[in-house]
């Protein structure tokens, strides 16, 4: 008799599983755009079947939605790493946004992939989502206004359209400057916000 697969087992094909159809997805994306991508279609890329991918997510966009999340924790554990590195080594952490210099540098590995996702073929669904992931990650982080400073949900939104856009133009360029450097221009650009904000 076979015995059951374990759990860490079925845990590993579960992931394995989500990771091919996110894949798929995010090919699929940069191919064809958003608005011409079905379910069968993912699913025929990442040679999954359709009740599989039903037994994970409730569509396409849910799946669009789990893979920002997951990137979402990342940048979020990321950024907790380098604040605490900061402290250690008693560096200035004043700036905040730790999660940037993450992304950026996920979007210059992925270029291909980052192309799909923010460009002109990704659709409005799709650039709204990761919209939506950005400006969580700058409420995050955000300080708190001080008194008479900007509402801070405005103050977030600014400052997450401000960088999508910074980050759209520099994954489009031929000779794009360096992951610090792009890092940099968006913490001195956001600078006016964050005093203005009270920060």
């Amino acid at each position: 008799m076979t015995a059951l697969p374990t759990e860490p087992a079925l845990d590993r094909r579960s992931l394995r599983t989500r990771e091919a159809l996110r894949g798929a997805l995010v090919d699929l994306i940069g191919e064809r755009g958003w608005d011409d991508i079905s379910v069968q279609d993912v699913c025929d890329r990442a040679n999954i079947g359709r009740s599989t991918f039903y037994t994970h997510y409730t569509g396409k966009d849910a799946l669009l939605v789990g893979g920002l999340e997951d990137l979402q924790a990342e940048l979020q554990r990321q950024s907790r790493v380098r604040a605490q590195t900061a402290v250690v080594e008693n560096a200035d952490s004043a700036t905040g946004f730790g999660f940037v210099l993450g992304l950026i540098e996920h979007a210059h590995d992925q270029r291909r992939i980052f192309r799909g996702l923010i460009g002109r073929r990704s659709g409005y669904v799709v650039h709204q989502r990761f919209r939506e992931m950005v400006v969580r990650l700058v409420q995050d982080e955000l300080p708190p206004p001080g008194p008479g400073g900007l509402p801070r949900e405005a103050a977030a939104r600014w400052l997450s359209a401000a960088f999508v856009e910074l980050l759209s133009w520099w994954v489009e360029q031929a000779t794009p400057m360096s992951t610090t450097e792009l890092e940099a221009l968006f913490i001195e650009l956001a600078q006016p916000v964050l005093r203005r904000g009270g920060a």
